[in-house]
């Protein structure tokens, strides 16, 4: 039995209630009567209360007062305006009742007494009503079916029509759509059976009238549905597609895998675990495979999807790696900044220094030390060629004199034409003849300012001496 609420017949206490459980906001009682027309939901469809349980009963103890001094009028003289307003706060207080929840055990015997209270004052009311508008007895508040959740008929037909099915479309689409839609509304599917004439269109609507007779329930128009709308060779077309269905470049793990669960599940004939699980592994994208590889014992999906998730992660952080900042005038701790090293410092290495072997290490070494003295001090001599090995024993010179000193001047030439560097400036940018500095004495040597090679007391202690 239903319980239909009269909203503008309710006092301002019970209409507020109303009002503010859609959604609205307390005012007059013209305010709350507007607001309550276009917060049209029905009673039904609201399970619980936002108000605590012992709130909500003190406000049905209220209720209860004004009903039984209204069914006391009614009994003394009935009128008819009093008995319709009387029958509608009845049907508040059910929907008060019902919509009570996580009663405590100190209120749980108060509930039970003001439920004991609405069904005598419902029988009373019943007894008085008029022969004409007489229903069947009212059904308790404790029982089951008072509890039961109805729906409005005109927002289910709103609701239905998107569930149209012509006949072209996936069959097995539409009717895990039905199934989704009878799961949220809570419906039965025998309810949908009686809207199939709403639901189907075209094709789907003349296969309908032609096989009603037959159809017992819904499941018998699922089973008839699958059997004549469905593609012929339906699970080995639909494996094929699955099978080359890949990864998307922009498409994560996660929605990837929650999309084929869709399509298995669209098969007849499922698959098994390891089945589905080999099909992902060749169809996930490559970029993976450095991660898989680490762990080749991957048992089930869900080892899978943990696996290339932690690699999006790490990768998406890598995304957002930033080189450390410059020191400014703004910067609280120059003295933890990173400072980088130059590459003319002897000790630099490169980023192949460490792959070389000692000997070669060692080589590099006396390079960098002999290239470093002879820029800094062109006049220097060493006897030591750092050039060959350590191991390498000095042989005795045997060449002609001449020969052997043509061959170091051109040597000498060949190096210093592969490397420019400027004595004046002391930098290895640019040649002395490419040099734009005003001339100023300097010595060559040391760098002293101001004096020649030979007239620096620095290096030529001997000749300051003298």
């Amino acid at each position: 039995m239903s319980y239909p609420i009269k909203y503008l017949s309710l006092q301002k206490a019970e209409l507020e209630y109303e009002v503010i459980l859609r959604g609205g906001s307390t005012g007059s009682v013209q305010d709350l009567r507007s607001q309550i027309v276009k917060l049209a939901i029905p009673p039904e469809d609201i399970l619980e209360s936002h108000l605590e349980p012992a709130v909500d009963l003190d406000a049905v103890k209220d209720s209860l007062t004004k009903s039984q001094t209204m069914l006391a009028s009614l009994k003394s003289k009935f009128d008819k305006t009093l008995f319709l307003r009387t029958e509608n706060l009845l049907d508040h207080i059910y929907h008060r009742l019902r919509r009570i929840s996580n009663v405590s055990a100190t209120l749980v015997d108060q509930h039970k007494n003001y439920c004991t209270t609405f069904n005598n004052q419902y029988k009373e009311i019943t007894t008085l009503r008029p022969a004409s508008t007489s229903n069947a007895n009212a059904v308790s508040v404790l029982e089951p079916e008072a509890t039961a959740v109805l729906h409005c008929d005109r927002n289910l037909t709103s609701d239905l029509a998107k569930l149209k099915y012509s006949g072209k479309a996936c069959v097995f689409s539409f009717i895990q759509r039905v199934e989704e839609f009878v799961e949220v509304r809570n419906i039965s599917k025998d309810r949908v059976l009686k809207f199939a004439y709403e639901i189907f269109t075209d094709d789907a609507l003349h296969w309908f009238r032609c096989n009603k007779e037959s159809f017992q329930s819904w499941d018998d128009v699922v089973v008839l549905l699958k059997k004549d709308f469905s593609p012929k060779n339906y699970d080995y077309r639909l494996t094929n597609e699955i099978k080359y269905r890949t990864q998307g470049e922009q498409e994560n793990i996660s929605i990837y895998l929650s999309i084929m669960h869709g399509m298995f599940s669209r098969l007849v004939k499922p698959l098994s675990e390891e089945e589905k699980l080999e099909i992902i592994l060749h169809n996930i994208r490559p970029c993976y495979a450095s991660t898989l590889a680490a762990s080749p014992e991957i048992k089930d999906l869900k080892t899978l999807k943990t696996l290339c998730t932690n690699y999006e992660d790490i990768q998406s952080r890598l995304s957002l790696f930033h080189e450390p900042p410059r020191v400014t005038s703004e910067t609280l701790a120059p003295e933890f900044a990173y400072t980088k090293y130059h590459k003319n410092n002897i000790y630099y290495t490169n980023k192949n220094y460490q792959n070389t072997n000692s000997n070669e290490k060692q080589k590099n070494y006396y390079n960098q030390v002999y290239y470093y003295y002879y820029y800094k001090y062109p006049n220097y001599s060493s006897s030591y060629n750092y050039n060959k090995s350590k191991t390498t024993e000095e042989k005795p010179t045997t060449t002609n004199a001449v020969q052997a000193t043509a061959n170091s001047t051109k040597n000498v030439n060949t190096a210093s034409n592969s490397r420019k560097y400027c004595p004046r400036c002391r930098t290895d940018t640019h040649s002395l003849k490419e040099c734009k500095q005003p001339h100023f004495p300097i010595c060559f040597k040391c760098g002293n300012k101001g004096v020649r090679y030979p007239d620096c007391k620095s290096c030529n202690p001997k000749d300051a001496k003298n």
